[in-house]
């Protein structure tokens, strides 16, 4: 009798595993792992996007069409599992972003979502504002992003080598050339 009860709570809790829905029992991707990046793309003239980009393999893109003169991110899913992004801002001293109201956006596996200017010119960051300026400014570009499905995670990322504001100065009007940057990545506050 004791052997058959203890095969009855196996088979029960080999069921219940069975029977758990797919989307609980293999959860979300871990908020942790997600990776952040920024970069810069400029398709004018003799410019250059940071690559991969809208079209690639594994890329959840969030953009307008060219021509490109905007800053970008990239938030990396290393899981196998989706990511749930909710929001992703961004702050350059006084100066707000936030252009990508269709939330959520779900990242597959080992994929990436690039978020760049909905129509042009309205994420030139390195003009924050419709500033142009050739002084360094010195402020410091802050991204964040809020993850996950159920407990929705915050989490800060500072651009100390100003990447989406081209070193503080709008270098396509002052330095002349591409203001095009290769994706660099940017890690959590306190890190």
């Amino acid at each position: 009798m004791k052997r058959f009860s203890i095969t009855l709570v196996l088979i029960g809790a080999l069921s219940a595993l069975i029977l758990v829905p797919a989307d609980s029992a293999l959860g979300a991707a871990d908020p942790h792992a997600a990776k952040v990046y920024v970069g810069y793309a400029d398709s004018r003239g003799e410019g250059s996007l940071p690559s991969p980009w809208d079209g690639d393999p594994g890329v959840v893109f969030r953009g307008s069409g060219p021509p490109y003169d905007a800053g970008a991110i990239r938030i990396v899913n290393p899981s196998a599992r989706t990511l749930t992004v909710n929001d992703v801002s961004v702050d350059i001293g006084s100066v707000h972003y936030d252009l990508w109201a269709f939330y959520p956006i779900l990242v597959p596996g080992k994929g990436s979502l690039i978020l760049t200017q909905t129509v042009q010119y309205d994420f030139d960051t390195s003009e924050p504002g419709g500033n142009e300026t050739c002084i360094p400014t010195g402020e410091i570009p802050v991204v964040k992003v809020v993850i996950g499905r159920k407990h929705l995670q915050t989490k800060v990322f500072r651009d100390v080598g100003q990447v989406l504001n081209t070193g503080g100065i709008d270098s396509g009007t002052c330095q002349g050339g591409s203001e095009g940057h290769a994706w660099q990545r940017v890690l959590p506050r306190g890190r």
